[in-house]
């Protein structure tokens, strides 16, 4: 039987190995049984006592340790999930087609390629080998590939980021994606920290890890293939037009195409395909010292701990909503962009988290009552940003910044960070490049923050514009059978669809379309996979 043996503390000091071996010798003893850690959390609520919290698995048929165990109170007997694949009866005669190969294509790919249909994944970027070097290439030169950016290519946007894969979804489906990635990561961890992440130089290597494994079980990538077209035939899909391979017959399309792609929403508006306006947010990233963040987070225990993150959120008295996204503890800010004439920009942290910024986008929530009733205003809203943005630092991809002592009109700190946007910055007046709601947002969010996290101001920190792509400004909508409203074998999924968040919900949406897909129709191949 398995038990889950939760609240245990432990000291900072203490390593996993050493906890786990403390725990044997109270809880198991000599009896016969195998322990693992289960959760490992960080409890910083008292300042003068940081502990971490674990919770331990406990595999055991000794029927004294079970019937111990099942008399404590902080013992839960574990309720394992098991996802399994029901199929369906229907024939489906081509391959089904993946637009994406971000988490949510990569993951619908992985359980279609797992139960034998034998995905084509079209992907308008390079492979991560190639994707990595154009990147590189754009922050030292400027040289922007607009189908090949941190934006798009194989991993999404989150193959550039701090990697993390913690989500508020409850989906079951969860646990089998993140264990997934540890397995293609080598990071063990993963599959037990309550906030773990990867990191860009370990995303690298998952994901070529993920691509070989899909395309060993059946699966068939197509990199810088751009989906240019849709073809319907009585209100089904048809086929896909693409730029390298032409026309491909389809009677499945799974849409993961990710929030920057918005060629795509308008090819969907030019096919009739329903869609509707949702909220996202706007903003811009900070930069702390990672030490200042550490100290105000962990305070004298910060010597002992990771690099700090933070989360925090506030009710404007407007009725918008400040708050940080996508923290990134030792980290650098990127360029992010995918459009020319445009600056985008993004965090990054690799696994280590020890460079010597930290930096989270600060932003404002956005609806449809600010910028239009028209399906593309959101679209336009953002992009009018960014073009500003890039206006006001030189036209040449140079990214806009503020110290935020500047930007608040308060005293200036004497430890301000060197701004690590890799293209280079020039200070100028964000009251020039916002509406002015999102501007008073950030002032009241970081007055705001620092009743939160004290010091958060006053340490000194400095703002890089603009952050705008961190969600979609659409939505594609979809029935329960997770098809589009309007075009039967249609599936858009993930965040370019509407219906995810991050690493982690987007791959579950992905793997649940999958799953979806294959309650309805059979395999195209005789070589099924294994449960996940």
């Amino acid at each position: 039987m398995r038990f889950i043996v939760n609240n245990i503390h432990a000291s900072v000091k203490q390593s996993d190995f050493e906890t786990l071996e403390r725990f044997k010798k109270q809880y198991v003893k000599n009896l016969c049984a195998n322990v693992y850690i289960h959760k490992k959390s960080i409890d910083a609520r008292k300042k003068d006592d940081i502990k971490y919290v674990f919770s331990f698995l406990i595999e055991t048929s000794d029927k004294g340790l079970i019937k111990k165990l099942k008399k404590q109170k902080n013992t839960a007997q574990e309720q394992k999930s098991e996802i399994k694949a029901v199929f369906g009866d229907k024939s489906v005669i081509h391959k089904p087609v993946v637009v994406g190969a971000g988490p949510a294509g990569l993951f619908c790919a992985y359980f279609l390629a797992k139960y034998g249909y034998n995905p084509i994944i079209l992907e308008r970027g390079e492979k991560i080998e190639d994707r990595a070097k154009t990147v590189e290439k754009f922050h030292k030169s400027g040289i922007l590939n607009e189908n090949s950016n941190v934006q798009f290519g194989e991993g999404g946007a989150g193959a550039f980021s701090d990697g993390k894969l913690t989500t508020r979804i409850s989906d079951p489906i969860a646990g089998d994606i993140v264990r997934i990635l540890s397995e293609c990561s080598g990071i063990g961890e993963l599959t037990y920290l309550a906030r773990p992440h990867i990191g860009t130089d370990k995303l690298y290597e998952c994901v070529i890890n993920l691509r070989k494994i899909i395309t060993d079980m059946g699966g068939e990538f197509r990199f810088c293939d751009k989906l240019k077209d849709i073809k319907t035939e009585n209100g089904k899909i048809a086929s896909v037009m693409s730029e390298q391979s032409g026309e491909i017959p389809c009677e499945i399309l799974v849409l993961a195409t990710g929030h920057s792609a918005h060629d795509i929403y308008k090819l969907m508006y030019k096919n009739n395909i329903k869609m509707e306006q949702k909220s996202f947010s706007v903003g811009v990233r900070t930069e702390h010292k990672r030490a200042d963040i550490d100290k105000i987070r962990y305070g004298d225990f910060s010597e002992f701990l990771p690099a700090a993150d933070y989360s925090v959120f506030h009710h404007l008295a407007d009725g918008h909503t400040a708050y940080s996204f996508c923290m990134c503890p030792g980290g650098t800010v990127v360029a992010s962009q995918s459009d020319k004439d445009t600056v985008v920009v993004n965090g990054m942290s690799d696994f280590a988290r020890n460079k010597e910024n930290s930096n989270s986008a600060i932003c404002v929530s956005v609806s449809p009552q600010d910028f239009g009733t028209g399906i593309f205003d959101g679209l336009n809203f953002t992009k009018k940003i960014e073009q500003n943005a890039f206006i006001l630092g030189g036209k040449n991809y140079t990214a806009p910044i503020m110290k935020l002592s500047d930007f608040l009109k308060i005293k200036e700190a004497a430890n301000i960070p060197e701004p690590t946007y890799a293209l280079g910055v020039k200070e100028t007046d964000f009251s020039e490049l916002f509406p002015e709601f999102i501007t008073n947002g950030l002032k009241e969010g970081f007055f705001a923050f620092d009743k939160t996290m004290p010091g958060f101001i006053g340490c000194g920190a400095v703002l890089t514009a603009c952050e705008t792509r961190t969600s979609a400004p659409l939505r594609i909508t979809r029935n329960e059978s997770r098809q589009s409203d309007s075009v039967f074998g249609l599936y858009p999924c993930g965040e370019g669809a509407g219906y995810a968040g991050g690493i982690v919900s987007a791959a579950a949406d992905g793997a649940r379309t999958a799953l979806k897909i294959i309650s309805e129709y059979k395999p195209t191949s005789k070589q099924v996979g294994n449960n996940p």
